[in-house]
């Protein structure tokens, strides 16, 4: 929804109106339109809890403050568009839903998207790693990839060398949709990056990014990054992950939401609610959480065996 996103956008822009504001309006009024068509006192009522509500509404009705905010979030809009990036809200149908799921605070406003947008609604898995990487726990993620791609699931993984590379690629030879997404807006992808998302996107897959265009890179917005990996997918594999990594904290928010969690043992351990990737029956289970429309397979028990 072109309208939803810009106004989203001129939002952004507003001084004073931040993340959780912006998700607060857009999840009452999914365009600026809808809001103004809202009688002034219910607008108030339905975000009374925001800071300096009252303020806050004079400035939405208020035609010589939003009118050009939301030019300029058109203009924006457009210039995106001719460069073939789409901006997505909470209200677009390809929104990935378990986005929801992430406290106001981590939940992006806003993705954008580079490619095949239509594969973030498809059943997918996110793997994390962080190098170095042991050789039995990449022996086992390179597994789980042509097991995921063999049984048409959308792999998620993010943007760094290495690991990342090495998953994207595997997808991509096999013309197998990705998706990509990265910790920083993508004016800011690595050069020697930019082969692999292309052909990412070749293979039918998506780079995403909840950052603007020219944002970052800054190492805290990799804990978001990591986030959103954990949020849109139905299921995430970590393999050895460092503690007090950023994918330990996405390990843990997924346990916590009772996503299906899988993955290698690193110096620390699994937690507990976490199912080990042991055997090569254990790949099964994790198609069947990414897709239990599709497998004839119950739950399995946490293991921890070697």
């Amino acid at each position: 929804m072109h309208e939803s996103s810009a106004f989203a956008l001129a939002l952004l822009g507003s001084d004073g109106i931040g993340r959780v504001t912006t998700q607060r309006l857009l999840s009452h009024f999914p365009t600026y339109e809808a809001l103004r068509a809202t009688p002034r006192e219910q607008v108030l009522l339905r975000i009374k809890s925001a800071p300096n509500a009252v303020a806050l509404v004079g400035h939405l009705f208020d035609d010589e403050s939003m009118g050009p905010a939301l030019a300029e979030a058109e203009k924006t809009l457009n210039m995106l568009e001719a460069q073939r990036v789409e901006v997505l809200t909470a209200h677009d149908p390809r929104w990935p839903v378990g986005l929801t799921d992430l406290d106001r605070s981590d939940r992006p406003v806003l993705l954008y998207a580079y490619g095949h947008a239509d594969v973030l609604a498809r059943p997918s898995v996110a793997l994390f790693a962080r190098p170095p990487l042991p050789g039995p726990a990449f022996e086992v993620a390179q597994d789980l990839v042509r097991k995921l791609i063999g049984h048409g699931v959308v792999v998620v993984a993010g943007a760094e060398h290495g690991f990342d590379v090495v998953v994207h690629k595997l997808c991509a030879m096999a013309g197998h949709p990705s998706i990509l997404v990265a910790n920083a807006g993508m004016g800011r992808i690595p050069k020697p990056m930019r082969p692999i998302v292309s052909a990412v996107v070749r293979a039918g897959g998506v780079l995403i990014s909840p950052f603007p265009m020219a944002h970052g890179p800054f190492g805290h917005d990799d804990a978001e990054r990591a986030l959103v990996m954990a949020a849109a997918a139905r299921a995430s594999a970590f393999f050895a992950v460092p503690p007090d990594s950023h994918e330990m904290r996405a390990l843990t928010w997924a346990i916590e939401q009772d996503r299906p969690t899988f993955g290698v043992e690193g110096e620390n351990g699994l937690p507990d609610r976490a199912h080990a990737l042991n055997r090569p029956l254990d790949l099964d289970w994790v198609v069947a959480a990414a897709s239990p429309e599709s497998a004839n397979l119950s739950s399995p028990e946490p293991t921890h065996e070697a």
